[in-house]
């Protein structure tokens, strides 16, 4: 591969979110550097979380997050790397989140869509959320119809 790059913008209105897709005959150092450039530009929109492990403040990625919720009166992240405290409130919090990633399942939860493998619907009443990382959680009854409708209306026109 050269260091040579076409860029073509495609626009589709059915589309309800960008998307790249980076077409080479191999990974290469240039190929990273466009990930990383995207990358980048998306944690400019939707920047990195504040937390505390301990008494070391690191910044979370959007993308790494499994789940927020308040447990003992703190505000918790769940990540990949380990759990994380956040000292503001969760409404505040999830005013900085990617809104098209993230949703509240319950006055003291947030979950991050992209690290659910499933939804269980069996039980009567409430829904079960299975994440990739082996947890789970519930979705309050209050809040089961409208996720139900986020779910409906995010898989519109899409493959499931």
């Amino acid at each position: 591969m050269s260091g040579k790059v076409t860029i073509r913008l495609e626009t589709d209105p059915a589309c309800r979110e960008a998307e790249v897709i980076i077409r080479s005959s191999r990974h290469t150092q240039l190929t990273e550097s466009i990930i990383s450039a995207v990358e980048r530009c998306v944690e400019r929109e939707y920047p990195p979380v504040a937390a505390y492990q301990g008494d070391m403040l690191v910044l979370i990625a959007q993308n790494d997050i499994a789940r927020i919720c308040t447990e003992n009166r703190k505000l918790t992240i769940f990540a990949a790397s380990g759990r994380y405290t956040v000292k503001m409130p969760l409404k505040e919090l999830e005013e900085t989140l990617d809104r098209d990633q993230f949703v509240r399942i319950s006055r003291f939860e947030i979950v991050n869509l992209r690290k659910i493998t499933g939804f269980d619907f069996s039980s009567t009443g409430t829904i079960r959320v299975l994440f990739t990382d082996g947890s789970e959680t519930w979705v309050a009854r209050r809040y089961v119809q409208s996720i139900q409708q986020t779910l409906k209306d995010r898989t519109v026109g899409r493959e499931v």
